[in-house]
């Protein structure tokens, strides 16, 4: 959600060189908490004057210290104007803070707060400032605090006035601190001072919903790893930070001619944050500048919803696909010169070397370790090519001809980089009756009784599918155990801040550690942009960690996010899914709802749904909600309006337990897709499914 805040300001107000957001390291000790504050630079005012930058202006404007950094520039604009409004009455009380440090669980119920008060005041002597907190006063000069260190001091001073604060351990072993503050209150009066003239933006600042809420500066997670506290301090801000700074460093090498570190720290960036229009067309600028027309393709291919809103984007990509053809075409044509790379992975995972097989079967394959883009994987059955693909599903279905005892299955993968890598299995086989072949197709389902339920215990015969009113015999059924590959798409828009972001926090972490070793998961944040905290992998913990920081933010780039999961999860094998949290409607996506129904129209990931209560102000959002409910329907999933947010580990359960929960059939078909009507009818309950990509 974009807060529609007006602020009355020509320009950026900049009184320092830096945004921050604070660190808060902690120490354990004898059963106590003692927390200190550490200013951590965010993104320098250099980098966000630089226009080829994709920061948004909101975000410097309402989030972490920006009211911070405004008190700075109206405290200088009073101290040139003390001869109009002092009228012998200093020192003056200007604004007001209140601030919020908590220590809290993992579901962020608060376990101990502290809550205090700072003013800011315009001192008596010339070039002063005070902060005053309790009985306690700390005078700065006004002038010094465009100085980097003399800023981080007065923010220690007006942040935290004091060294250190001490809370009870209460023998835990994890728990949360974080700091928030409300928008500063005024507490000069317009009737008695010509302030309002001098700075016409204060007047507001009491104003609007960024009052209602309160803003994020930093939050620590501090847990116990064998025997000793380990911490996250502000994890998910320091990863928004090191992403500005790698294209900060892509542009220098851009301007200094230095093209290839410039594309190796671009792809770096868009392995962050994968939907940056600005980004993705200056790589496409730099590959087609290398004569790397393949390279150029690909990206285009990968994120054509958002080049069609980049000038040129798209007008080379049918001469890009020509040539990437051309160029294919002629490395297949010398592939038997290819030499064997030993190092890349591949193996036949169905059926096993020497498994017994009957009728119609599927070779599947797993394929890692390649530097270089693929080719063609071509797929035999004694040495007849029953398939070829260039991508994920790594599958081919073949049939057992009778009259043979046994049968080679063959895989081979090819390389741009003239090399190539292979592998073979033998399979028993079982004489059978012939079958006429026609269009197979695989279908996921998951079958419930009642709302809540799932039933895993029913077999073959307790199925029925039915195509365009006609029922069809299913040739091959299983419960399946695929591993999981799990996209999980966290909104930090500034409507979850608060209960709803700590208890998806949890979730998230509750969900993770029910993952099996063999399971994959990703971990995207989308608010005004999108962030992979996480990339796919099965360092549940870690990920785990990481979510337990995340800082509410500004708008929402749901539609953005959807499409990165859905690109990241074609490149992967077995149950694709992706689970999103979200309490609104998208505010900030360069692309649209179109283009991500078409998107998991070419996929067989499913959508899991979890629609947060109403935005910060208690509305809801029903366009918003109406779109998940959609997608989650469409890709046979469920979305879930989550009543209560305390219980949205639950619901993560029920999806957990429904992931395992599939069952694998497949049938005949003569009909196309398009005119293809399916219905999985199962005993004793109802069934839901998903038709897997072909």
């Amino acid at each position: 959600m974009r807060i529609g805040l007006l602020l009355c300001l020509s320009s950026w107000v900049w009184a320092t060189d830096f945004m921050y957001y604070m660190e808060l390291p902690v120490q354990v000790q004898e059963g106590q908490i003692a927390v200190q504050l550490k200013p951590a630079p965010f993104v320098s005012f250099e980098t966000l004057k630089d226009d080829r930058q994709n920061i948004d202006r909101a975000m410097v404007e309402l989030s972490l210290d920006s009211a911070l950094r405004q008190t700075v520039y109206l405290m200088r604009t009073l101290e040139r104007n003390r001869g109009t409004i002092m009228a012998n009455k200093a020192p003056i009380e200007i604004l007001s803070f209140k601030w919020e440090l908590a220590k809290r669980d993992l579901t962020g119920k608060p376990e101990e707060v502290y809550e205090y008060e700072t003013t800011l005041v315009l001192g008596a002597e010339e070039n002063q400032g005070l902060i005053r907190f309790e009985d306690k006063e700390f005078a700065f000069t006004l002038n010094d605090l465009t100085d980097q260190a003399a800023y981080e001091t007065y923010l220690k001073h007006l942040i935290f006035p004091f060294e250190s604060k001490t809370f009870a351990l209460n023998n835990q072993d994890a728990f949360l601190v974080d700091l928030y503050f409300q928008w500063p209150k005024v507490l000069v009066k317009e009737s008695e001072f010509n302030v309002f003239d001098l700075f016409p933006s204060l007047i507001l600042w009491n104003k609007g919903p960024i009052t209602k809420i309160k803003i994020h500066l930093g939050t620590t997670y501090a847990h116990l790893d064998s025997g000793q506290w380990s911490q996250e301090n502000s994890t998910y801000l320091a990863r928004h930070k090191q992403a500005i700074e790698l294209y900060e460093q892509v542009l220098v090498n851009e301007q200094n001619n230095r093209v290839n570190q410039a594309i190796q720290g671009l792809e770096e960036y868009l392995q962050m944050v994968p939907t940056d229009k600005k980004a993705l067309k200056l790589l496409m600028d730099l590959y087609l500048s290398e004569e790397m027309e393949d390279e150029a393709y690909s990206l285009i291919s990968r994120f054509q919803p958002i080049f069609a809103t980049i000038r040129d984007g798209l007008t080379n990509q049918k001469s890009l696909a020509a040539e990437a053809s051309q160029k294919r075409n002629f490395l297949l044509g010398k592939r038997r010169d290819f030499r064997r790379d030993r190092k890349v992975e591949l193996k036949i995972t169905a059926p096993e070397n020497m498994d017994m097989v009957t009728g119609k079967t599927y070779l599947e394959f797993a394929l890692a370790a390649h530097d270089a883009p693929i080719l063609q994987i071509d797929c035999y059955a004694d040495e007849e090519l029953i398939g070829s693909m260039t991508e994920p599903p790594f599958r081919a279905a073949f049939t057992s001809n009778g009259g043979q005892r046994s049968m080679e299955l063959r895989v081979m993968a090819y390389f741009e980089n003239e090399t190539y890598q292979e592998a073979r299995i033998r399979v028993r086989t079982v004489d059978v009756d012939e079958e006429e072949w026609v269009n197979l197709v695989p279908v996921r389902t998951v079958v419930t009784a009642g709302s809540r339920k799932f039933l895993t215990d029913l077999n073959q015969e307790d199925f029925k599918v039915f195509e365009n009113g006609k029922e069809c015999k299913i040739e091959h059924f299983r419960k399946d155990q695929s591993p999981l590959r799990v996209a999980i798409l966290i909104d930090t828009s500034i409507s979850m801040f608060g209960e709803k972001l700590y208890n998806a926090q949890y979730a998230v972490h509750s969900f993770l550690s029910k993952l099996q070793p063999e399971d994959r998961a990703e971990i995207y944040t989308f608010d005004h942009r999108v962030l992979r905290l996480a990339p796919f992998s099965n360092h549940f913990d870690v990920m785990g960690n990481q979510v337990f920081t995340l800082s509410p933010q500004l708008s929402t780039s749901l539609y953005d996010a959807i499409l990165a999961a859905v690109d990241d999860l074609n490149g992967q094998n077995g149950n694709k899914v992706i689970i999103i949290v979200s309490d609104g409607s998208d505010s900030s996506s360069v692309s649209t709802d179109i283009h991500v129904t078409q998107a998991l129209q070419r996929s067989s990931a499913m959508v899991y749904s979890l629609i947060m209560p109403g935005d910060f102000l208690g509305q809801s959002n029903q366009l918003g909600n109406l779109f998940l409910e959609e997608i989650a329907k469409y890709t046979g999933s469920i979305a879930t309006k989550v009543r209560k947010v305390r219980d949205l580990d639950q619901e993560f359960d029920q999806i957990y337990e429904e992931l395992k929960s599939f069952y694998y059939l497949d049938y005949y078909s003569k009909a196309s897709k398009g005119d293809r009507e399916i219905q999985i009818k199962a005993k004793g309950g109802k069934a839901r499914h998903r038709v897997i990509a072909q």
